[in-house]
């Protein structure tokens, strides 16, 4: 719900591909920045008018507007707007969204505005006398309006095709977290196995550069696809660097634990065990290791011992993270299609980003995978369990058979066809419908998943609006 930077990622056993998405000059976004990347999408249907005005002003330059689409995806950053209705515009033609039209009339010419306005251009079609305030919130539901139309034009567009499905819809959802732990254990097994014997490195890409002998050093950078030389350094140079104070001591010793604590809330989800990564030999690391900067991990491989600490650890911790759980730690997201470069750590001599408060860097950081920590798969929250088995214990009821019988009294009976179990108690029932007739169950909660379908898309899906 990956394009990698120095080597294809593999796809999950039986994965299906999706197609791939319309051509755009504006790429797409990951999913939770927490988050899964969304295909970009094609120019949308034009929106709706603004709202009318007794006296409008005229417009005297000509021109149409600027066309824009709506794009997709990444989690976080997070997610566009979830507004409903059809708003407070006046003076629409009842027939305005099934005429095709783009726009409304505007003079002699009836020229034909496609896209959202510009805050000046919206101006101009209000009058003379609305006061800047009322002005800002009347564009502001024109826009909201506007993104909502798109997504939902969108949303019927597309709602059949599976790469859709595969990033919002519950039933699909199943197989898609099913697929997602597999590779992610698999991806594990291989890490470790590098990790014992020497054959590793952290770089910032989804692959270690010793595993690719293949001798193509192609890098989709930023989306920009370019050769990069044999260094290593290249990689690091080309990777999006994460505040400066990321290399301080004191800091690196925050991240390490935060990074331990994050593994093993990400492996506990996906089924990784025994990560010798989430536990440090604090034990050993106390009176004994001077100048150590925190807790040491021992990799043990066949022949040799080693200990991780210090920058060391924290740059194996943050690898694991991008590599296994698509994770970038200092570029605060989470997807499930990582691509290019995870950020890495900058002082003041690599750093050319803004410079931004160093206090309020570090809380975002923080307060960001602290709630991730303490939350839940992403995934889990667009399956929406609990909803689905409320309403499944709702629409089953009906098909739970109260029969008396003769030697042992009142019974249950289920009502799927063909069946002829027959249990002690209602609740009995429900559960065996659950586990026995799961087709029969997702029939009758079609709808309701169907309507989680459009929730998720609508509240998850990103609404990048995209100048030519």
């Amino acid at each position: 719900m990956a394009e990698v930077a120095d080597a294809p990622r593999r796809a999950a056993p039986g994965a299906s591909s999706s197609p791939p998405p319309p051509p755009s000059s504006a790429g797409g976004s990951g999913d939770r920045k927490r988050g899964r990347s969304s295909p970009v999408l094609p120019p949308p249907p034009p929106g709706p008018p603004p709202p009318a005005a007794q006296n409008k002003r005229h417009r005297t330059e000509g021109g149409g507007f600027d066309r824009r689409r709506l794009g997709g995806g990444q989690d976080d950053r997070r997610f566009g707007n979830d507004h409903g209705g059809q708003g407070r515009h006046n003076n629409r033609a009842p027939d305005w969204h099934d005429s095709g039209r783009g726009g409304w009339n505007e003079g002699s010419g009836n020229s034909r505005r496609e896209g959202l306005m510009s805050y000046k251009q919206f101006m101009q079609e209000l009058e003379d006398d609305v006061s800047p305030v009322e002005a800002q919130s009347r564009y502001e539901e024109y826009k909201s309006e506007y993104i909502t139309t798109q997504k939902k034009a969108y949303f019927d567009l597309h709602k059949n095709d599976d790469w859709l499905r595969n990033k919002y819809h519950p039933t699909n959802l199943e197989s898609v977290m099913k697929r997602r732990n597999e590779l992610a254990r698999a991806t594990a097994n291989e890490f470790f196995q590098d990790l014992q014997s020497g054959n590793f490195d952290t770089g910032p890409g989804l692959t270690s550069s010793a595993a690719n002998k293949s001798g193509n050093n192609d890098v989709n950078v930023n989306g920009k696809k370019g050769k990069l030389g044999k260094d290593p350094d290249d990689l690091y140079y080309s990777a999006p660097k994460a505040h400066p104070v990321s290399s301080e001591p004191r800091r690196i010793s925050i991240d390490i634990e935060q990074a331990q604590a994050l593994i093993c809330k990400l492996d506990s989800e996906k089924g990784i065990e025994n990560n010798v990564l989430s536990s440090s030999d604090d034990d050993k690391a106390g009176s004994g290791s001077h100048g150590s900067m925190g807790p040491i991990v021992i990799i043990r491989g066949a022949s040799t011992v080693k200990g991780l600490e210090g920058v060391e650890l924290l740059d194996t911790l943050v690898t694991y993270l991008w590599r296994i759980h698509g994770v970038d730690y200092y570029g605060m997201s989470e997807t499930n299609e990582p691509k290019g470069l995870r950020h890495v750590k900058a002082d003041s001599r690599t750093y050319d980003g803004p410079s931004s408060n160093t206090a309020e860097w570090e809380e975002k950081l923080d307060s960001f995978w602290q709630d991730r920590i303490q939350g839940q798969d992403p995934l889990e929250i667009l399956k929406a369990k609990d909803k689905i088995d409320a309403a499944a214990s709702e629409v089953l009821d009906p098909h739970v058979r109260k029969i008396r019988d003769e030697k042992y009294g009142w019974k249950y009976g289920c009502g799927a066809k063909g069946c002829t179990k027959l249990f002690h108690a209602s609740e009995f029932v429900t559960k065996h419908l659950k586990l026995k007739h799961t087709d029969f169950v997702v029939e009758l909660t079609s709808k309701v998943r169907e309507d989680i379908y459009f929730e998720n898309y609508m509240k998850y899906v990103f609404c990048i609006l995209v100048h030519f």
